[in-house]
């Protein structure tokens, strides 16, 4: 009789506590479809008054693809979640990452994972002083000083790949085809190795990717899934577990060998042109966790975490737009045909391209800022929270607390800023042609805008220039049958890329000829 008494009254609890859950998600979907502030931006309404669907979304690694297309239904602001909003033209970009009146809007920490020893990097930091003092200390390696003491070493390895691209014909013949992405990647990641730990990763000396940088790209993915468990708080633990483990262990286990590699490099006490010099200009700190405010030092933790996302954001973003740029050109005869020729004709030999002499190149700017309009290589958004008070977006009044971002992908592919806007049309970016008199160029912010853009962006445009230029001006590049759909790619955070199979020919000695 106790026993059927303790059964019907663990029944009655577990009964009573499912009715609870569904009353509460009952009155949670009304007051979200019906009395939210956000109530009056369109949207679908499952995205409207639950998380699931934008964050299968991105686990299906789709999220870039389902955003371009509810901003084509529903228009230029599109709710997205119960409290987030996604915005695509240039006024909200401005608006949302721009200095402004009061500070920029704060980062969204549920959209920020912390670095595996818990003290955050330069993009991590929701604080803004903490932000501040790291980005002193690291603007120093990205100066115009620093960049014109930086291309010596730049220039050496992009001619170490020529040099290994014509060994590699010579040897397979000329119509044999080699993963034209790995090779961007080797060359990147050995320039940002060297840049960032005084030594290379060896990656074109051993002709193949180091181990390290295969963890990087389980790393990414791993953080994406744990974005993902961040947005069900109560959730976590269970979705946290869902993660295969092999995906988490490799995960810790770039970020330790990026700060064996700052270690080494500490101990080594050299001065020399890269980023841990621009760190330690005033010291450095022992200080277990974060380093606070007040000196411009940090501490080793610090310098651990910044390198274990320098490594990512200087070498994998550079070589996804340079495989991009060759996709898009082998698949646009014209454009390639345009730019070869533009190369070929400035140069009379290879040793004149330099930093200065490729700068004035109209039409290789042209193409680059079309591939990183089609092919950016941050695809999809970095949130913010409008700050208390609330605040305008784009003309609109959003109320505090709300998650707003600018989605880069959906944003270069709304026929609303850019005419024809899945085609690979560089004359856009020429400014001489009528089609494009109405296309919103300003909305184009791969490298974000504000107090918060990416440090590194004249680095980037000066290597992928120079890449780019000594790879056309030496080879003719062309497509193989089989990577003909190569752009079909997920994103978890970047894109999930497969080998991008090209030929080449080399071509100097015909044109000596002729």
């Amino acid at each position: 009789m106790l026993c059927t008494a303790t059964t019907s009254s663990i029944l009655f609890w577990i009964l009573s506590a499912g009715s609870l859950l569904v009353l509460w998600l009952i009155g949670s979907s009304i007051y979200h479809l019906y009395f939210s502030p956000l109530s009056r931006f369109p949207g679908p309404r499952l995205w409207a008054f639950s998380y699931i669907p934008l964050q299968l979304s991105v686990l299906r690694g789709h999220n870039h693809l389902d955003v371009t297309a509810l901003h084509d239904r529903y228009g230029p602001v599109v709710r997205i979640s119960p409290t987030e909003l996604a915005f695509n033209t240039p006024q909200a970009f401005r608006d949302i990452y721009g200095s402004r009146s009061g500070g920029c809007f704060p980062k969204d920490r549920s959209h920020y994972i912390t670095p595996a020893n818990g003290v955050d990097h330069l993009v991590s930091a929701v604080d803004n002083a903490s932000h501040a003092r790291q980005r002193r200390l690291l603007s120093h390696a990205f100066s115009d000083h620093a960049l014109r003491d930086q291309e010596g070493l730049i220039r050496g390895y992009v001619d170490t790949l020529i040099s290994k691209l014509r060994t590699e014909v010579e040897k397979k013949g000329t119509n044999a085809s080699l993963d034209i992405k790995n090779w961007m990647n080797y060359t990147t990641f050995d320039i940002t190795g060297d840049l960032m730990f005084g030594e290379s990763f060896d990656c074109l000396k051993d002709s193949q990717l180091h181990p390290w940088i295969r963890l990087i790209f389980s790393s990414i993915k791993a953080i994406s899934f744990a974005g993902v468990a961040q947005q069900f708080p109560l959730l976590r633990l269970l979705l946290d577990a869902m993660i295969p483990k092999e995906v988490t262990r490799r995960a810790r286990e770039h970020f330790n060998l990026a700060a064996q590699r700052v270690d080494r490099r500490l101990e080594a006490n050299i001065s020399r042109p890269d980023f841990i010099s621009a760190i330690l200009q005033n010291g450095l700190s022992e200080a277990k966790g974060p380093y606070m405010d007040g000196k411009r030092i940090m501490s080793r933790a610090e310098i651990h975490s910044n390198a274990f996302i320098l490594i990512v954001a200087g070498s994998e973003t550079s070589a996804t737009l340079l495989s991009g740029c060759i996709f898009y050109l082998c698949t646009n005869p014209h454009a390639m045909r345009r730019l070869t020729t533009e190369i070929r004709s400035a140069f009379a030999n290879d040793n004149d391209i330099t930093f200065r002499t490729i700068a004035s190149l109209k039409y290789l700017a042209a193409v680059i800022e079309e591939s990183l309009r089609m092919y950016p290589p941050f695809v999809t958004s970095l949130s913010r929270i409008v700050p208390k008070g609330g605040s305008i977006v784009d003309g609109e009044i959003i109320a505090e607390g709300t998650t707003v971002a600018c989605h880069h992908y959906a944003s270069y592919h709304s026929a609303s800023n850019f005419t024809f806007p899945h085609s690979f049309l560089p004359e856009r970016f020429l400014g001489q042609d009528p089609r494009f008199v109405e296309d919103k160029r300003d909305v184009l912010q791969p490298f974000s805008l504000g107090p918060r853009n990416c440090l590194g962006k004249n680095l980037a445009y000066c290597e992928i220039r120079l890449i780019l230029c000594k790879l056309l001006y030496n080879f003719d590049v062309v497509l193989c049958p089989e990577s003909s759909n190569w752009t079909d790619q997920k994103v978890y955070f970047l894109w999930d890329k497969p080998a991008l199979m090209v030929t080449l020919q080399p071509c100097i000695s015909e044109r000596k000829e002729s």
